[in-house]
């Protein structure tokens, strides 16, 4: 059992450090399995005491435990049968794509965004008459807005100008179909496009914004995965009580 600590700690640990030198960015899914990690090995360092602690508060461990597990597998239910990714499956005239912001590297798609806004492109393959608004606002350190960035790589893959509209004020989901929302009028069909885990949250709060949208996602990476479903939990859980 001793063992099983550390061999945990380190697959925590060295998947943090890869993803984080992939990505350059820590965010909370990554600070939660560093976090892990440190505590898996602290546990195993100190195998004795953790053992002590344990079997003196058995009872509320294993509760703490089940309850955490139960609380994540609901939030992963919803995420996972929220993710649409087939752009087949949307139904309904659509009037507009609306393409979330998703990070941008040297003024150019991360790889997330890159994703989202080929997932966007997909759909519009079929549906050549369909508008694009793309919001994502002026990030920290940066020297162009996401939404600039995000339309010069529609036009780069053949979308007229004029078929964009740029909202590049937004710099949060709740801000995206806030601004969104005074840019479109009562009765335009909007088809959201993120990222496939982000779908449920987005849904979630474009009807707290009164935007009726459908939704399409973007998959990722395998290896992305943790760390995104992760960091989405506490998204969730954030912006339930305060994205109002």
């Amino acid at each position: 059992m001793k063992k099983l600590f550390l061999a945990l700690s380190i697959i925590f640990l060295v998947y943090a450090t890869a993803m984080l030198i992939q990505t350059t960015n820590m965010d909370m899914g990554l600070a939660v399995f560093f976090l892990l990690g440190a505590f898996l090995f602290i546990i195993y360092y100190r195998h004795n005491t953790a053992m002590k602690l344990f079997q003196t508060y058995k009872k509320t461990t294993v509760t703490i435990v089940v309850l955490c597990l139960l609380f994540a597998a609901t939030l992963e239910t919803l995420i996972l049968t929220s993710a649409n990714t087939d752009p087949g499956k949307v139904s309904g005239k659509i009037d507009s794509i609306l393409v979330l912001g998703g990070g941008t590297k040297n003024n150019r798609p991360g790889a997330v965004l890159k994703g989202r806004l080929d997932q966007a492109l997909a759909y519009a393959e079929n549906h050549p008459n369909v508008n694009f608004i793309v919001s994502g606002g002026l990030g920290f350190g940066k020297t162009t807005s996401e939404g600039t960035i995000m339309k010069n790589y529609l036009v780069e893959n053949g979308i007229e100008p004029e078929r964009i509209q740029i909202e590049e004020k937004a710099t949060s989901t709740y801000e995206n179909l806030l601004y969104t929302k005074e840019m479109i009028g009562a009765d335009h069909q909007l088809l959201v496009v993120t990222s496939d885990f982000h779908l449920f949250r987005t849904k979630m709060i474009a009807k707290r914004v009164g935007i009726e949208a459908e939704g399409l996602g973007s998959p990722l990476r395998i290896s992305s995965v943790p760390q995104a479903h992760v960091r989405e939990y506490m998204a969730i859980i954030k912006s339930y009580f305060t994205d109002r």
